[in-house]
């Protein structure tokens, strides 16, 4: 059971090592975040440890007989305390959680060196990776061994669920507290490994073993408890990268949308294109980016509108508003179509020289847009070149001058 779950483990677990090395750059001075990836780290390394292949082939080039029970249960201890540390930084203020979080650490480094300590007083034997705590369960040595490591890890868990439970009745986030209840649930699960390690040590106490189906059992809680941790703790990074990866979208697309409206006012005033200094390392990066380019192409129509804005005249916007009303169109549609025909009359007129009489002049229809929200200013803009015909002016190399 053990060799058919922990790779399946191991694969959750490196899945969501990757994913969270993604935030890492970005996130290094978050102590949680660093957390987070260090306890997906460990988990991956005490399955990897465990499993029969990397087992047999640690005792060949370390020459020591089942060091990786250590290796892997003291990867498990360190995670636990981590998890302990990443609660700690998400639930107290920053210096309280500092002077937690180093305890946590202290505490978990103190129980492996306790673990590294009683494992080398054990007798020596053949490797067992498959049953190696029946085949120990009488030896006085590995009892306190396995007393003190199923104490450790029955304590974090309990204070994992107890902690996420709690923590996520505080979050407003529905990601957070999804994520919490589950990691919180895969505590739980963990219990039914810990009750079976205990099992074993009070039946070497008495001078038998625990037989059938139990280690099974404890191998699924185990893992299947791992597992459902790993999930809950990623749910919010997955949420927030997959609003991310949304918004990136969104950008790309409203990027290609504006492209009509732009080619509108470049055709007939190409002084509205921003220059990049193509000299300096740091502008030219940004310059690639999509959050950049999208700005940039908002930037340069807003600026190609107020070319424009004084030759706006009243009549066409008092009969363009009469058209659009008797097709049904309000508000916010409304304005945004007449703006649209507003841009193409100005630039014809602009491009005859034909300003309207003082008293004939008046703004854009959408002139005071809400834009509370980042993206509300390219909405209006999108808006507005909907409402454009589909045949753009043609100009020479437009997405090269603007890109």
């Amino acid at each position: 059971m053990k060799d058919l779950l922990h790779p399946i483990s191991l694969v959750v677990a490196v899945l969501g090592f990757l994913c969270l090395l993604r935030d890492i750059p970005a996130r290094r001075r978050d102590s949680a975040t660093v957390a987070l990836a260090a306890v997906f780290l460990l988990s991956g390394l005490s399955f990897l440890f465990s499993v029969t292949p990397m087992w047999n082939y640690l005792d060949r080039v370390l020459g020591t007989v089942n060091l990786s029970v250590p290796l892997a249960q003291g990867c498990v201890i360190a995670l636990i305390a981590c998890q302990q540390v990443v609660l700690t930084y998400w639930g107290s203020p920053p210096e309280i959680a500092r002077r937690r979080a180093r305890a946590w650490l202290g505490a978990g480094l103190a129980v492996i060196a306790a673990l590294l300590g009683l494992f080398a007083l054990l007798t020596p034997s053949a490797p067992r990776p498959i049953d190696f705590t029946l085949y120990y369960a009488h030896d006085n040595m590995y009892a306190a061994y396995l007393t003190l490591y199923v104490t450790a890890y029955t304590i974090g868990e309990v204070l994992l669920a107890r902690g996420c439970w709690r923590l996520a009745r505080r979050s407003r986030r529905t990601s957070v507290r999804v994520g919490l209840r589950l990691v919180a649930l895969g505590a739980v699960v963990t219990f039914g490994y810990s009750g079976v390690r205990t099992g074993n040590v009070i039946a070497g106490a008495f001078g038998t073993s625990l037989t059938g189906g139990w280690e099974n059992f404890a191998w699924t809680c185990g893992d299947v408890g791992a597992m459902l941790t790993l999930i809950g703790w990623l749910v919010p990074t997955i949420t927030d990268q997959a609003e991310s990866a949304r918004y990136w979208l969104k950008q790309h697309i409203s990027h290609y949308r504006l492209r009509r409206l732009w080619l509108a006012f470049y055709s007939e005033a190409p002084e509205i294109r921003l220059p990049i200094d193509r000299g300096d390392p740091a502008q030219r990066r940004s310059s690639r980016t999509i959050g950049f380019k999208l700005y940039r192409r908002a930037v340069e129509i807003r600026d190609g509108r107020f070319a424009i804005r004084q030759y706006l005249d009243v009549g066409v916007r008092e009969a363009s508003e009469a058209r659009h009303r008797a097709r049904g169109l309000s508000g916010e549609e409304l304005n945004a179509a007449v703006t649209a025909d507003q841009i193409l009359a100005g630039i014809a007129a602009r491009k005859t020289g034909e300003r309207p009489h003082p008293d004939e002049l008046t703004d854009f229809a959408d002139a005071d847009p809400d834009t509370s929200r980042p993206m509300d200013d390219i909405d209006a803009l999108l808006a507005v070149a909907r409402h454009l015909p589909h045949q753009s002016p043609r100009t020479p190399h437009p997405e090269r001058a603007s890109a």
